[in-house]
């Protein structure tokens, strides 16, 4: 029959496997989750920041072409001229059209 310092003996075994066990099981658990890190800043780097930079550019040129704002004012301004006047032109040439019929009816 096992004695009391056989059972604490193998008490104090299993402890230091088990502790072993942990240690090994921690180590395993936090190389994988740098492996994970590592690969999920890869596809980021690779993948997602390539597309970033790309929308950026694009955004970039956009804007470049943009004319700015006192252009805008500037443009609106001439239009509204431009529609005006073309409204203008065109109650003229109807009128005209209009006088052109009746004398050639007459």
């Amino acid at each position: 029959m096992l004695e009391e310092k056989d059972l604490q003996a193998i008490a104090q075994l299993m402890r230091t496997e088990i502790q072993a066990s942990e240690e090994r099981m921690q180590n395993y658990v936090q190389s994988e989750v740098r492996a994970s890190e590592n690969r999920t800043h890869a596809f980021i780097e690779s993948g997602l920041m390539k597309q970033v930079r790309l929308l950026a550019e694009g955004h970039e040129q956009i804007l470049e072409r943009l004319p700015e704002a006192e252009e805008i004012d500037s443009l609106r301004s001439r239009v509204r001229t431009l529609e005006r006047i073309v409204t203008e032109h065109s109650q003229e040439i109807g009128e005209l059209k209009r006088t052109q019929r009746n004398k050639m009816q007459s």
